[in-house]
């Protein structure tokens, strides 16, 4: 994982390259952090040159990058992507795993609806769209009147005009609403 330096330089570097006039303390707001850190990090980057500081006030300073903080920016923005990139790999290959170990019936059977829009149900999405004997049928959440990958959200109550085989859950489904679930519909949770 990135360090909290990492992240601090990036977001604060990231602020000043928007080419926004920025002070310290809407820095401190943005990101959560207190003023006397933003201050001390702004020295740090101006200190290795990727900072420069314009003017003479302090309450009326300009920030901005230098080419070597630009480089650095992008270094660290890819830095981020391969650490994530390679958590989403893992992640993803969990969901595969999960899917994978459900027992569809062969050609039929394999109707499927996602119960929970999460970042979890986009892998399963993703997976699903992998295998093609399986047929998604609905995503189905509390949050209706969405749209996601070209489906209709539909609400636990609606799940009966689907008719899927497998609900796989990517968040948790309360007990009033698994009574909703039609006795033919397997309920498997996915989630990890």
């Amino acid at each position: 994982m990135a360090n909290q330096e990492e992240i601090t330089q990036y977001n604060i570097l990231q602020s000043i390259e928007n080419g926004e006039q920025i002070s310290q303390r809407q820095l401190s707001s943005q990101m959560g952090i207190n003023v006397a850190s933003i201050n001390f990090a702004l020295k740090k980057l101006t200190k290795r040159g990727l900072v420069k500081m314009l003017g003479v006030n302090s309450r009326r300073m300009k920030y901005i990058l230098t080419p070597k903080g630009i480089a650095e920016k992008t270094q660290l923005a890819y830095k981020f992507f391969d650490r994530n990139f390679h958590f989403y790999k893992a992640v993803r290959k969990d969901v595969e795993n999960k899917i994978n170990s459900i027992s569809f019936n062969g050609g039929n059977g394999n109707r499927v609806a996602l119960y929970g829009v999460t970042d979890l149900m986009e892998l399963a999405y993703l997976v699903i769209q992998d295998k093609e004997e399986l047929d998604l049928v609905a995503i189905v959440d509390d949050e209706t009147k969405i749209r996601i990958f070209g489906y209709h959200v539909i609400g636990i109550e609606e799940i009966n005009t689907h008719t899927p085989d497998f609900l796989l859950l990517t968040k948790e489904l309360d007990a009033e609403k698994v009574k909703q679930i039609p006795d033919c519909t397997k309920v498997v949770d996915i989630r990890i």
